[in-house]
C-alpha cells in the first residue's frame, strides 16, 4: 500500500525562494475575502464618464422602488404606513371625512389622526360624529366663524368633545363671549391662540357663568403677580404663553408665580430702561417680605378690584422687551408645570391618596 507524501510548509521549504515583503499568505488572503465587503456587479457600477447628476437620478430610483416595495401607494409616511391589505381595510367614510381634515387645514398626519377619532371602536354620539363627513364639516365651520384664527384639527384632536359642542352654535357662542367678557381687562388677549394651545376653559366649565368669573380670577391673580412691571399685552402674551392659568384656582397661580419678582430681577440686572418706579416696587417687595416673611401676596376678596398700577410707562425700550420676554419665559418654563403638578395633586387627594402613599404604592 503506498503512503501519500505531504509536501513540508511552504515557508520552510529550502527550495522555495524567500516570500516577498507585503505579500499575504493563503490564509490571511481567505480571511480578507470572507470580511470584505460586496464587490458590485458590473451592471450596477457606472462609467468613469457619468457625472454627479446620473449617480443622484440613479439613486432616486432605486430609493422610490424600496419606498414602493416596503410601503405601498402610501409612501414613507410615519402615520400611513399601510399595507396593500390594510388599505383595503378602509371604510367608506374615511376618504369624504380626510378632505374634510384637509381643507381646513389638518396635515396629512394630523389628518390620520384624526380619523382615529371615527374608528369603529370609538362608540357613542361622539364617535358617530367623527365619521360623518357633514357633521364634522359643519363643527369646523362653526368653529371657525364664532373664533377667527381657531385651528379645528388642533382643537378637536386635543379635545375631540368640542366638536359635539361646537354643533350647538349657541352654547358655544354664550361661551365664548362669556370668556372674552371675563377678560375684558386684557383686551389684547388673542382668544383663539389662547384656546388653540388649550381650550379646557371653555370645553370642562358647567356655564357660560362660570367660564366669566373663573377667567375674571385668573386674569385678576396675574396682574397682582405681573401687573407691576407690564401692560396689558404683556399680560396678555403670559396668559397666551400658559392658558391653564385659565383653569387654575387663584392660589395656585400665586404660588406659581412667588418666584417671579425675584426672576425677573435677575434678567433685569444690567439691561438699559431702569426706572426709580421699577426699583421702588422690587423695594417695596423686599421690605414686605422681611416684615411679614411673605413671599406672596395675601389673596384679597372676590367682590374687591384691583388697582392696576405699573411702572410700564417709565421703562426704558430696553427694559420693556426684556421684562416681556421674561415673563412669557417665566410662564411657559415655571408656572405651567407648577400648575400642572398643583392639579395631578389635588386629583389624587380628591380621590383620598397622597402623592406619598401613591409613591409608596
Amino acid at each position: 500500500m503506498a503512503t501519500a507524501t505531504f509536501a513540508s510548509p511552504r515557508a520552510s521549504s529550502a527550495r522555495s525562494p524567500p516570500r516577498a515583503t507585503g505579500t499575504r499568505s493563503r490564509s490571511t488572503r481567505a480571511l480578507a475575502a470572507r470580511f470584505a465587503p460586496p464587490r458590485r456587479s458590473r451592471a450596477s457600477r457606472l462609467s468613469p464618464r457619468a457625472g454627479a447628476g446620473e449617480e443622484l437620478a440613479r439613486y432616486d430610483a432605486q430609493a422610490k422602488e424600496d419606498d414602493a416595495r416596503q410601503y405601498g401607494v402610501w409612501g414613507a409616511d410615519g402615520i400611513r404606513q399601510r399595507s396593500a391589505s390594510f388599505a383595503a381595510m378602509e371604510e367608506d367614510w374615511e376618504q369624504a371625512v380626510l378632505r374634510v381634515w384637509l381643507r381646513h387645514g389638518a396635515g396629512e398626519v394630523a389628518a390620520q389622526r384624526l380619523l382615529i377619532l371615527g374608528a369603529k371602536w370609538q362608540k357613542g354620539p361622539q364617535g358617530e360624529l367623527y365619521r360623518d363627513a357633514e357633521a364634522v364639516e359643519a363643527a369646523a365651520r362653526v368653529l371657525t366663524e364664532l373664533l377667527p384664527g381657531a385651528d379645528p384639527a388642533v382643537i378637536f384632536h386635543k379635545r375631540p368633545s368640542v366638536a359635539l359642542l361646537a354643533l350647538d352654535r349657541h352654547e358655544l357662542s354664550r361661551r365664548l363671549v362669556a370668556l372674552r367678557e371675563g377678560a375684558r381687562r386684557i383686551p389684547p388677549l388673542d382668544v383663539a391662540a389662547t384656546l388653540n394651545k388649550d381650550f379646557a376653559v371653555v370645553a370642562d366649565a358647567e356655564d357660560a357663568q362660570r367660564i366669566e368669573s373663573a377667567t375674571r380670577d385668573a386674569v385678576d391673580a396675574v396682574i397682582r403677580a405681573v401687573g407691576f412691571v407690564l401692560d396689558a399685552q404683556g399680560v396678555a402674551s403670559v396668559i397666551e404663553t400658559c392658558p391653564a392659568i385659565l383653569t387654575a384656582r387663584p392660589g395656585d397661580v400665586a404660588g406659581a408665580f412667588a418666584g417671579y419678582k425675584a426672576d425677573l430681577r435677575a434678567r433685569l440686572d444690567g439691561v438699559k430702561g431702569w426706572s426709580s418706579a421699577l426699583l421702588l416696587a422690587f423695594e417695596e417687595t423686599d421690605d414686605e417680605t422681611r416684615a411679614t416673611g411673605r413671599t406672596e401676596p395675601e389673596p384679597e376678596p372676590v367682590t374687591e378690584r384691583i388697582s392696576w398700577r405699573s411702572c410700564w410707562s417709565s421703562l426704558g425700550e430696553d427694559a420693556r422687551s426684556t421684562a416681556t420676554r421674561a415673563s412669557a419665559d417665566y410662564a411657559g418654563r415655571v408656572v405651567d408645570p407648577f400648575l400642572r403638578r398643583a392639579d395631578v395633586e389635588r386629583r389624587r387627594r380628591a380621590k383620598g391618596k397622597t402623592p406619598s402613599e401613591g409613591a409608596a404604592r
